[in-house]
């Protein structure tokens, strides 16, 4: 009986801790599971971030990721079909920061704010082992241009 009520009292919990993952393509949700397993592996703190900001991911045809302002983190069709797991765990760590941006009216400056989401995005790619090294190079380029 306490393990039931325990169950019951923890399943809401469960539940509201769900990303709903649009199914696309060839298992890119798959993937994108992937990558939120690995987030939550590697750093606690930033997937609870995105779990309070984020309640859904989508694709999209266009040329970068982005998101919805709300609570949807957008990927695009490029960055899928890279297939690194890593790539998409910075893609939806560094989206995860706009969309916190977003609802707690933080009036940042947008270049600020990329470049707090990129360093944001370092910050997580430095918790990983064997990060790709077109991943890191990228990441820092977009560091310095946004400075």
């Amino acid at each position: 009986m306490n393990k039931l009520l325990l169950f019951l009292f923890l399943f809401p919990t469960l539940l509201s801790a769900q990303i709903k993952i649009d199914k696309a393509g060839d298992g890119w949700e798959l993937q994108v599971d992937s990558a939120l397993t690995l987030i939550q592996k590697y750093d606690s703190i930033k997937y609870e971030l995105l779990l309070s900001v984020c309640d859904k991911i989508e694709f999209w045809n266009g040329s970068y990721s982005t998101n919805d302002g709300k609570k949807t983190i957008v990927i695009s069709v490029g960055d899928v079909k890279l297939g690194s797991i890593q790539n998409l765990s910075a893609v939806i760590i560094h989206e995860s920061l706009h969309l916190y941006a977003a609802q707690y009216q933080k009036n940042w400056d947008n270049k600020v704010e990329e470049n707090m989401c990129y360093r944001y995005e370092f910050s997580f790619l430095e918790m990983l082992p064997d990060v790709e090294e077109w991943l890191w190079r990228h990441t820092l380029e977009q560091i310095i241009s946004t400075e």
